[in-house]
């Protein structure tokens, strides 16, 4: 079977959030515009996927997992995937840019059942034989049906606002879903949730003296495979995380504080500006002071 690439522009707007909600109602084929439910395929943006009613076999990667009412699992970017059979389902499609999230909503990294959820979760499925996905209770999903509803409704009125209306509900999901997983008694789903509570830690703690050591004692994993598992989900190893992280939050005092540079450094987890200066000049070319008057 040839898998199908599917692009952001298919259906995201031009301009504002690149969100957007689709919903697949029984097993009749081919339901909505660039409708690949289907056809083995990709894409170049996150999918969130809730299903609310009946189930099916769904493949990932090679690999098939039966789902059914009650599952909700993120599918990353160039993942590929498709229905192999659907049986009476209906299920909600929130498909999303996560690194538009990352860059604009860095708050969400300080829950650590969305870092395990949207983070860990997806890369290790397969290891877990997918035993990690969230599964929720009928009642909460029932009231999560109506909110999903009611968000369809108001995406197609296109009134004024409508993009807004959806971002925000989408983000209430989220936060819902966050939740959820930290309240998890699966083991599987408490190790995920454990190296989220990792980055958690140093998103809301980031000037602290993190050593690879401290932070595989609260994944409660030892050091090297902490090391090996944190890399594989976010593609860089801790330190490096951490000062990304750091970097960021220097960029972003200097245009939103009158703070001096060694202050800011310091308030960063620098102790030597001098060496902060040069870790900042590496990460955006150009010194902390030329980088305030540029911007």
């Amino acid at each position: 079977m040839q898998t199908v690439k599917a692009v952001r522009s298919d259906f995201f707007p031009g301009e504002g959030c690149p969100i957007a909600l689709r919903t697949i109602q029984g097993d009749a084929p081919v339901q909505h515009e660039g409708d690949l439910t289907d056809i083995r395929h990709t894409h170049d943006f996150a999918e969130l996927i809730i299903i609310t009613r009946g189930g099916g076999m769904h493949w990932i990667d090679g690999t098939s997992y039966e789902v059914a009412a009650g599952d909700v699992f993120l599918i990353q970017d160039n993942t590929e995937h498709y229905f192999q059979e659907r049986h009476d389902l209906e299920m909600y499609n929130i498909m999303f840019d996560d690194q538009y999230l990352a860059d604009h909503l860095r708050s969400l990294r300080s829950l650590s059942g969305f870092n395990a959820f949207f983070l860990f979760e997806p890369v290790f499925r397969r290891r877990h034989a997918f035993m990690s996905r969230l599964h929720l209770a009928p009642e909460l999903m029932n009231s999560l049906r109506k909110v999903l509803i009611g968000v369809l409704a108001e995406v197609r009125s296109a009134l004024p606002g409508s993009d807004l209306m959806l971002l925000s509900k989408v983000l209430e999901i989220f936060v819902l879903i966050a939740r959820e997983y930290s309240r998890s008694s699966n083991s599987k789903a408490q190790t995920l949730y454990r190296l989220g509570e990792v980055i958690s830690r140093m998103e809301k703690d980031y000037s602290e003296n993190w050593t690879v050591a401290r932070l595989a004692k609260i994944a409660v994993m030892a050091p090297s495979t902490f090391l090996g598992v944190f890399k594989e989900a976010i593609g860089t190893s801790p330190i490096e995380y951490l000062l990304n992280l750091r970097m960021s939050k220097a960029a972003e005092q200097l245009l939103k504080s009158r703070k001096s540079i060694s202050e800011i450094a310091l308030d960063c987890g620098f102790n030597d500006s001098n060496y902060f200066s040069r870790q900042f000049r590496n990460h955006y070319n150009c010194s902390p002071r030329e980088y305030r008057k540029r911007f």
